[in-house]
């Protein structure tokens, strides 16, 4: 045998040995592999997630296996991660599981794992607690989901959650559709909220704040909106004329306030001659953020009567739908926003909006915060200024 093929014989020799050594050596390793003790080792690192979960978002069950409002939802959870650091979760509601308390659950869940700041609620069929009912008015409670403590962090009634001041502990956000539309046109506007919410990223702080007030309800209020004037250029028209609110909507803001006797259709600004200000007017607003405060406006109507339920909305105009219909409103608060006659703050003008005038979101704006029971938010909760 020439030396060339000894040295090949060798070679193969050692390589097959080599193998058979590795073998054992896995097999070794297999055995006792059931032994090991992934906690006590730095392994450990490779089976934990290293991410944290700032926000929750929960689609119905009448969307839940759309994949173009999933892609949709998708690419604005990477907006937020781009802008903001947050990280965010789909969670699908099922119909087993499309009940209120059952979602609050699944909310404090994560709570307690991750300390969550934000839900949002995508779909109108999403079982919902009722907070009022009056007449053919519906107002939809939001108290369960963000007060954490189960049951006991709130009153209810047959009538629904008691609306009296509960403290925010995640900000939730509701994104319904009018129930009366059809699937194309409710799908289509959750797409395009989305869009906008993840798009319009860079909201400018124009430190102007626009409030229209009617005298008839002010007593108290009027005060608290002046201070405004601490952190912004406050434009107050109190008792307006339909002129000035003319002028008004070919302007742009950074705040957008009414306060009047109200319904979910609109506000009276003027307590002498009823100047109403309409929730049609939202699509002409320019401005990132709108509040109306005052009563049911944080509801719709629906073809129902004062029977305890939380009823469909029908296709009649109301604050909460123009999330869908307005270009620049980016998020609404709606309810009772200047609220008093507590020995604490109860107010969002209060306690909420000198947070956003600095830059901060939405979110973390109401998070600590006591505010009364039918105080809703409606569009994007990571909603910030640039300052």
């Amino acid at each position: 045998m020439g030396g060339k093929e000894m040295k090949n014989k060798v070679y193969k020799t050692i390589i097959s040995l080599g193998i058979i050594i590795v073998i054992l050596g896995l097999s070794v390793i297999m055995v006792n592999a059931q032994f090991i003790n992934f906690e006590e080792t730095p392994l450990i690192t490779l089976y934990k997630s290293p991410e944290t979960l700032d926000m929750l978002i929960f689609i119905s069950p009448q969307y839940n296996l759309d994949n173009e409002i999933i892609s949709v939802i998708n690419n604005y959870i990477k907006a937020v991660k781009v802008d903001l650091g947050w990280n965010a979760k789909i969670i699908a509601i099922t119909e087993a599981n499309n009940d209120y308390e059952v979602i609050d659950q699944i909310i404090e869940d994560y709570y307690q794992k991750y300390e969550i700041k934000a839900c949002i609620m995508v779909g109108e069929d999403t079982n919902t607690p009722l907070a009022g009912d009056c007449d053919y008015m519906e107002k939809p409670s939001t108290v369960p989901w963000f007060t954490i403590g189960g049951r006991e962090a709130y009153e209810k009634t047959s009538q629904g959650i008691i609306s009296k001041p509960y403290k925010m502990d995640i900000c939730v956000s509701l994104l319904y559709p009018t129930h009366a539309q059809d699937y194309f046109s409710k799908k289509w506007q959750i797409i395009n909220a989305f869009e906008k919410f993840g798009k319009q990223r860079n909201i400018d702080y124009l430190k102007e704040i626009t409030v229209f007030e009617s005298s008839e309800i002010n007593a108290n209020s009027k005060e608290i909106y002046q201070n405004i004037k601490n952190y912004s250029n406050l434009n107050y028209l109190e008792d307006t004329n339909y002129e000035k609110l003319e002028t008004s909507l070919k302007k742009y803001h950074s705040m957008y306030f009414v306060h009047g006797h109200s319904n979910p259709a609109g506000t009276y600004i003027n307590g002498n001659e009823k100047i109403w200000f309409s929730a049609e007017n939202l699509d002409e607003i320019k401005s990132p953020f709108f509040g109306a405060d005052g009563c049911y406006v944080a509801g719709w109507f629906s073809n129902q009567k004062d029977n305890n339920n939380l009823d469909s909305s029908i296709s009649a105009t109301y604050y909460g739908s123009k999330i869908f219909t307005s270009k620049y409103i980016k998020t609404m608060v709606l309810g009772l926003l200047s609220q008093n006659g507590y020995d604490y703050s109860v107010s969002f003008i209060e306690n909420a909006l000198p947070k956003l005038t600095e830059g901060i979101t939405l979110a973390e704006s109401v998070i600590g915060s006591s505010f009364t029971g039918d105080f809703i938010i409606i569009g994007d909760p990571t909603f910030h200024f640039n300052l």
